[in-house]
C-alpha cells in the first residue's frame, strides 16, 4: 500500500503535487473532509477502515493516499479510470452513512464529502495547489497544539512524533526492558439471574502509556498510527515471553491476550503454543477490527489455525458505527466485543436498535461481550437485550465488590 509514513505526511503531498506541475496530463486529486465529520466518527479506528478501502486501488494502480493531521484524506492518482474510484469512495460513503456530511449526491454542488480537482487543467491544479498549501501552513500549529495536550488520545501526548528513525531505537530498547510489571489485567464476567457472577476470563495487555514513561518518555508512541502498529508487533512478542511464563500460564482461570493477527503466525506465538497447548481451552486471542480488514485472508488463515488448535477467537473493537459498515457473524469468531456507548441509548424506536438487536441476535448472546461499560445504565440497557458478558472500569467495581461478599 502506497501510504506515505512521514512525521509531515502534508509536506509530502505538497512535493509530489509541485513535481507534476511540468506535466501534469492524467493527475488528478480528491480531497475526502473527514475532519468535517461529527466527532464521534472523527477517531482514529474509523480513519485506518477508511484508508484500508482504498487499498486495492494503491496497491493495483498508480494512485498514492496521504493521511494528513486534521485526518483529511487526498488521493493523488495519474492514469487512473474514474470508475476504479466508485467502490472504495461507496464504502468510504457507507462507513460515515449517518453523519449529514454525506448525504449530499456525490458529483453534484451538495457534495460535502468530497473535492475533486483535474489536474490537468491549469485552474484546478493552482486550487490545488493552493488548498495544499493552505494545508502545510495550518499543518504545524496543529500539531504543536496535539504535543501540547491537544485533542485525541494520540496527539495528546507530550514529545516528538513517532518516526523511522527514533522506532528503530525505541523498538530495540523494548527488546531489552522489563515489562512483567506493565502488564494488567481486566475481568470480562458473566451476570448471571439474580445478579450473581462469574469471571469469563482475565484480559492481560500492556499499558502503552507506561510503557512510553518508561521507553520514551519525550516521544509521543500514538503520533503515528502506522508505525505505532509496527511497533505493537514488538510488544505482542515481549507480552507472549512473559505469559509463557510458569507464573502466567494458563491454569484454572480463562486469559486472553490482545493480538496483531501477523503475530499469530509467528515464531513467537509457536514457542508460547509449544508451552500451553495443553491448556489451549483457557486462552483466548483477541484481533482489532481495523487489523482484520488490513488482510482478511491472513485473518481467516490464523482463525482457522486458533481454533483448529482449540484457541477461542474475540474480535474487538466493533462500535455502532463498523456494526453498520458489516456484519461480525461472518467473521465466526468465538465471542465479539461491542464497545458501549450512550449513543446507544437513542431510544427502543430508534432503527439502530432494531439493527443492534438484529446483531446480538445473528452473533448469539452468548458470543456479545459489552465492554468500556461505566455505568449501571449500560448494563442495563444491555440485559434488556439479552446481554450477559461486561468489561469495564464498572464491571471492574463490581468485581471487586463480589469478590468481597465472596461472591466469585
Amino acid at each position: 500500500m502506497l501510504v506515505d509514513e512521514s512525521p509531515n505526511e502534508e509536506g509530502v503531498l505538497l512535493d509530489a503535487v509541485r513535481r507534476i506541475e511540468p506535466d501534469p496530463k492524467g493527475y488528478f486529486g480528491i480531497h475526502i473532509h473527514l475532519s468535517e465529520l461529527r466527532q464521534q466518527y472523527r477517531q482514529d479506528r474509523y480513519i485506518r477502515i477508511a484508508v484500508r478501502s482504498f487499498d486495492t486501488l494503491t496497491f493495483n494502480q498508480e494512485a498514492t493516499i496521504y493521511v494528513l493531521t486534521n485526518s483529511d484524506v487526498v488521493l493523488l492518482c495519474h492514469d487512473v479510470a474514474v470508475e476504479e474510484l466508485d467502490q472504495p469512495l461507496s464504502r468510504v460513503r457507507t462507513l460515515f452513512s449517518e453523519d449529514p456530511l454525506t448525504f449530499g449526491e456525490e458529483g453534484t454542488l451538495d457534495d460535502r464529502f468530497t473535492s475533486w480537482y483535474d489536474l490537468s487543467q491549469p485552474a484546478d491544479y493552482a486550487t490545488f495547489l493552493a488548498l495544499v498549501e493552505d494545508i502545510v501552513d495550518k499543518a504545524l500549529p496543529r500539531q504543536q497544539r496535539g504535543a501540547d495536550g491537544g485533542n485525541g488520545a494520540g496527539r495528546a501526548m507530550a514529545g516528538e512524533p513517532l518516526s523511522p528513525s527514533n522506532l528503530t531505537a525505541i523498538n530495540e530498547r523494548l527488546q531489552r526492558t522489563h515489562l512483567a510489571d506493565l502488564i494488567r489485567r481486566q475481568s470480562a464476567v458473566l451476570v448471571h439471574p439474580g445478579a450473581q457472577g462469574e469471571v469469563m476470563f482475565r484480559e492481560h495487555y500492556v499499558s502503552m502509556i507506561d510503557l512510553q514513561r518508561r521507553l520514551c518518555p519525550d516521544v509521543n508512541l500514538f503520533g503515528n498510527t502506522w508505525l505505532f502498529q509496527y511497533l505493537t508487533e514488538t510488544v505482542d512478542r515481549r507480552l507472549l515471553s512473559v505469559m509463557s511464563q510458569s507464573e502466567y500460564a494458563p491454569a484454572d482461570d480463562a486469559i486472553s491476550m490482545n493480538l496483531n493477527v501477523s503475530t499469530v503466525v509467528s515464531t513467537a506465538f509457536q514457542n508460547f503454543h509449544e508451552k500451553a497447548r495443553e491448556r489451549v481451552d483457557k486462552v483466548i486471542i483477541e484481533l482489532q477490527t481495523v487489523d482484520i480488514f488490513a488482510d482478511m485472508n491472513a485473518y481467516v488463515q490464523a482463525r482457522d489455525w486458533l481454533q483448529g488448535q482449540g484457541y477461542r477467537v474475540l474480535i474487538d473493537g466493533l462500535t455502532p458505527l463498523s456494526l453498520q459498515f458489516f456484519d461480525p457473524s461472518h467473521l465466526h469468531a468465538d465471542y465479539v466485543k461491542i464497545v458501549w456507548t450512550p449513543e446507544f441509548l437513542s431510544g427502543v424506536d430508534d432503527p439502530r436498535m432494531s439493527e443492534m438487536k438484529d446483531v446480538i441476535r445473528d452473533a448469539g448472546k452468548e458470543k456479545v461481550i459489552l465492554v468500556r461499560v461505566d455505568s449501571e445504565e449500560a448494563v442495563v440497557w444491555a440485559v434488556n437485550l439479552g446481554i450477559r458478558r461486561f468489561q469495564g472500569h464498572y464491571i471492574d467495581r463490581l468485581v471487586d465488590a463480589m469478590i468481597a461478599k465472596g461472591i466469585i
